[in-house]
C-alpha cells in the first residue's frame, strides 16, 4: 500500500445547481480508488481542513467557477496567501494554505481545478453543460493523478 501523497478537496453546495460540481467531482475520482489519494468532499472551505493537508506532498481543490472564458475548466496553481486577517469557516485555498504554513513551516504543492459552471439555483441538478465541463475536468484529474 502505498503512503498518501495527494488529497483532493472538492467543495460546493450540492443543492444549488452547478455548485455541485465540486462533490459529484469527488464522487466520481473517489470511485476510482486511485493509490496514494484521499478525497475529501465539503460544503465550504474551513480551517480545521488542515489537519488533513499536512500529512500530503500536494493538494487539489476542486470548485465550481464562473467566468472562466469559455473554457470548460480551469486550473491554476495556488501559493500561500493571507487575503484578511482573521481566518473563519469560509475560506479560500490561499487561506488554507497560509494558515498551514504560519503554523507548521511548509505548505503542500496546490492547484484549483475551477469547472466552469452557469447556474446556482436552489433545488436545480447540474445543468447539460456543466456535465460536459465535468468531464473535460475529470480527464484533466485522471492525468493529475
Amino acid at each position: 500500500m502505498n503512503a498518501l501523497h495527494t488529497l483532493i478537496i472538492a467543495y460546493g453546495n450540492p443543492q444549488r445547481g452547478d455548485d455541485a460540481l465540486g462533490p459529484t467531482a469527488a464522487e466520481i475520482v473517489k470511485s476510482w480508488q486511485t493509490s496514494g489519494v484521499k478525497v475529501l468532499s465539503v460544503h465550504q472551505l474551513v480551517p480545521e481542513l488542515i489537519e488533513e493537508m499536512k500529512q500530503v506532498e500536494r493538494v487539489l481543490f476542486i470548485d465550481a467557477g464562473m467566468n472562466l472564458d469559455g473554457s470548460d475548466f480551469q486550473a491554476c496553481i495556488v501559493a500561500p496567501k493571507h487575503s484578511r486577517r482573521f481566518f473563519g469557516h469560509c475560506e479560500n485555498p490561499a487561506n488554507l494554505l497560509a494558515l498551514l504554513y504560519d503554523l507548521e513551516g511548509h505548505a503542500p504543492e496546490a492547484q484549483l481545478l475551477s469547472i466552469s459552471a452557469h447556474s446556482f439555483s436552489h433545488g436545480d441538478a447540474i445543468t447539460e453543460d456543466a456535465h460536459h465541463h465535468l468531464q473535460a475536468a475529470l480527464a484533466w484529474i485522471r492525468i493529475y493523478l
